[in-house]
Formats: C-alpha cells, sequence, structure tokens
C-alpha cells in the first residue's frame, strides 16, 4: 500500500473495523512493536462474545467494562476517545487516519501504560485513539476499542470458538499440542510488523489472505479485479451479485481450496470490490476449528472440530444487513439480474417481513430481532417483504432456491 511517513491509514472493511497499519516509516515501527507482558511462565484464559461471526472480549478498566474487538487483521490496537481518560496513557507520534466510512481524524498514536486481558498485564502497548462513533450501526452494543496484532504478539494465543474461550500464554507448550493439528506456515511483510499470510491455492490460483478475525462475513472474501481469471474458469458455478447501478461482485463456488495441507470442496469465495485490495481468511472459516497462533515463529495450528461441508447456492435472491445506528434493516446485496430488473438501489431498507412491520422498533427490540427472530426467519424457504426506498414501498415473495439454476 502506498503510504506517507506520517499516516496511517486506518480502513473500515465490510461491515466491521478492519484497521490496517502502515508502518514504513522508523518512528511508526518503533512506537508498534512496543511493549510487553509484566508476567512469567503463565496461561490464562478470557472468554468471548460470538455475535454475527466478530469476537468480542470485555476489557475490565478502573472497574468498567468495555467492549473490544478481538482482531488479528488489526495491526494497531485501538481505543475510543471517550474512554481515554479511563487508561494510563502517553503520547507517541501525530498521525492521521482515514477510511472510505469515517471522516479524516488528526490523532495521536499513544502508549497505553497498562492493560489487563485476564489478570495478564501488557505494559506500553502501542495504540491509536479516534472516535468510533461511526461503528455504532454496525453493533448492537457499543464499541470501545480493538484489541489489534500488536499486543497480541506478545504472547502465543489459542481461539476456542467451540467453547468461546481465548486462552493465551508465553509458551507455545502449554497448549499441549498433539499431531492431530494442521501446521501452517504464516507470512509476514513490513520489516516483521503488520498482519500475517496464509497461502492459498484457489483452482491453481495462488494467493496470500490476511488472517483476519476481524472478518466476519464469509470464509474467504476478496477483490474481484484479482480474481477474474476464478470467475472465467468457474462460469458455471459463479453468480453476479450487487445492487442496481453498482460494481458488480461475485459468489463462486469453487472445485478446491487448499490451505497447508487441508484441502476444501466446493467452497463459495466471495469477490466484493468493497473490500478494496483485501484478501481475508475469516472467522467463518476459523471457527470450524480450536485456532492456535504462534506469532513468533509464524505457525498457525489448526485442529479440526466440525466438518466443513460442501456449499451450494441455495439462498434467497437478495441479502441484508442490519444497521444498528438507525435501526432499519437494509439492502446488503442480490442478484445483479433481478436487482437491475427492479431497480433495487442502494439505501433500500426492509419495511415489512411476513407482515412485521421493522421500521419503528426500539435500540433494544432491534437487536432482539436481529439476534432472535430474523435467524428463525432465515430459515424459512419462502418470505413476504415490503421494501421501502424514497417513499415508495414494492411488495415480493423471496423463494430460497437453487440460484444457480434460475
Amino acid at each position: 500500500m502506498n503510504t506517507s511517513k506520517t499516516q496511517l491509514l486506518i480502513t473500515f472493511l465490510i461491515i466491521l473495523s478492519f484497521y490496517k497499519l502502515n508502518a514504513q516509516n522508523k518512528n511508526e515501527i518503533e512506537w508498534a512493536n512496543k511493549g510487553s507482558v509484566t508476567q512469567n511462565n503463565y496461561i490464562t484464559e478470557i472468554p468471548f462474545n460470538y455475535i454475527d461471526g466478530y469476537i468480542f472480549i470485555d476489557i475490565i478498566q478502573n472497574s468498567k467494562t468495555y467492549n473490544f474487538l478481538f482482531d488479528t487483521g488489526a495491526e494497531a490496537t485501538v481505543i475510543d476517545k471517550s474512554i481515554i481518560k479511563e487508561f494510563d496513557i502517553k503520547s507517541a507520534i501525530k498521525s492521521k487516519v482515514s477510511g472510505p466510512l469515517i471522516e479524516n481524524q488528526n490523532v495521536n498514536t499513544i502508549l497505553i501504560s497498562s492493560l489487563h486481558i485476564s489478570e495478564i498485564e501488557f505494559v506500553n502497548t502501542g495504540a491509536i485513539a479516534i472516535d468510533l462513533n461511526f461503528s455504532k450501526s454496525k453493533f448492537c452494543k457499543k464499541l470501545d476499542g480493538i484489541i489489534g496484532n500488536n499486543l497480541m504478539k506478545k504472547a502465543n494465543w489459542q481461539i476456542d470458538y467451540q467453547n468461546k474461550k481465548i486462552r493465551f500464554s508465553d509458551d507455545l507448550s502449554k497448549f499441549n499440542l498433539t499431531k492431530r493439528e494442521h501446521k501452517i506456515k504464516m507470512s509476514l511483510k513490513n520489516h516483521g510488523f503488520g498482519t500475517e499470510t496464509v497461502a492459498l491455492n484457489i483452482d491453481g490460483i495462488k494467493s496470500n489472505f490476511n488472517l483476519d478475525t476481524g472478518s466476519g462475513r464469509s470464509k474467504f472474501v476478496a477483490p474481484p479485479k484479482e480474481f477474474k481469471k476464478l470467475v472465467k474458469n468457474n462460469k458455471n458455478t459463479s453468480l453476479k451479485y450487487g445492487l442496481s447501478k453498482s460494481n458488480t461482485d461475485y459468489k463462486v463456488i469453487t472445485e478446491n481450496i487448499i490451505i497447508g495441507d487441508i484441502i476444501l470442496k466446493n467452497q463459495i469465495v466471495n469477490l466484493e470490490n468493497e473490500v478494496g485490495k483485501f484478501k481475508l481468511v475469516g472467522n467463518r472459516f476459523l471457527e470450524n476449528y480450536l485456532v492456535t497462533i504462534d506469532w513468533k515463529n509464524h505457525f498457525l495450528y489448526l485442529m479440526e472440530k466440525k466438518d466443513i461441508i460442501p456449499e451450494k447456492l441455495f439462498d434467497f435472491k437478495l441479502n441484508f444487513t442490519p444497521n444498528f445506528k438507525t435501526n432499519k434493516i437494509e439492502v446488503k446485496t442480490g442478484l445483479k439480474k433481478f436487482t437491475t430488473e427492479n431497480e433495487i438501489k442502494k439505501g433500500t431498507i426492509l419495511s415489512h417481513i411476513n407482515g412485521i412491520n421493522i421500521t419503528d422498533l426500539s435500540d433494544n427490540d432491534f437487536c432482539m430481532f436481529w439476534n432472535s427472530t430474523w435467524k428463525e426467519i432465515m430459515k424459512m424457504n419462502t418470505i413476504n417483504i415490503t421494501l421501502l426506498h424514497e417513499g415508495k414501498y414494492n411488495k415480493y415473495v423471496l423463494i430460497k432456491e437453487d440460484l444457480l439454476m434460475l
């Protein structure tokens, strides 16, 4: 990525924060690599909340509990400006942050003198403080910060999706790894600082993908421009997605995806313009394993916990996403042919579903609806919906079907 010596590029990707730091400058690299753990010979664990494919942990500071995203793809730890006084901090270097969903913000990068995760203390951690209000639309619960990989690299980590626990230790052997784990080599750019990548072979196309627990939308997501050959070679198992008068995305059912010695059959790769140049391996893939990360030696250990079954493009013609700031469900994307024919554009919201008016729900009711009722509705084979755009209502009957057969 192109960078300047005094700039941090923080990119808000997909439906959540994916912060990418460009630390080409010596001072920025030094700042990012700051920090240590005060304890020795330790192993501990902390529970996490797994919501919509994202991992959240509680950080307790001054007897107050804060909600942090656990993001291996975030190159910098982040704290919301509204809580910065709760932490003992030191100024570091002046930087600028920007992103497609946030206004430019002039900020000071900081050092957090002390931050506890479970009973383990991380000291002098490089971080940035920005206004996280722009994330309100993405969560029911306020996001107070992000645990980035610059902090994580001070320990070894294990993510247990089945039991919703994160363990970490200064000694990899404390995880009692066996020969049943897949041992996958990771790679790192930027002189030892940055986001780890893993090599994927997707139907013969080789590319490195970021290991990113900040990605929860799908197993694998990448930009369409870089994978035109994949679409071309899989014409019979590719579908065009996007809203009317928008860029075209793709969903492709691949024959084989190879990661280390893991071979996955008939898996969907999402090719989305929204991710820019980023290629991501996210939680929807990792959640099938007990995941252990050896940052020092650049290895990813995966022990199978669930079978990854072949996928089909059996779905409704439209996909939706919640906006927790407006308490509205928006049309996220859909089959390009369908959205074009019906002129379904960006900004279209779902006003009714199966006769239920969902346009005037309170914060609490909206969260409950999305996290509970919505999941049950999406199990149905037929839904009746009303869409609203610029004061105009349109009714549709959506049927779950094999979209490749249309």
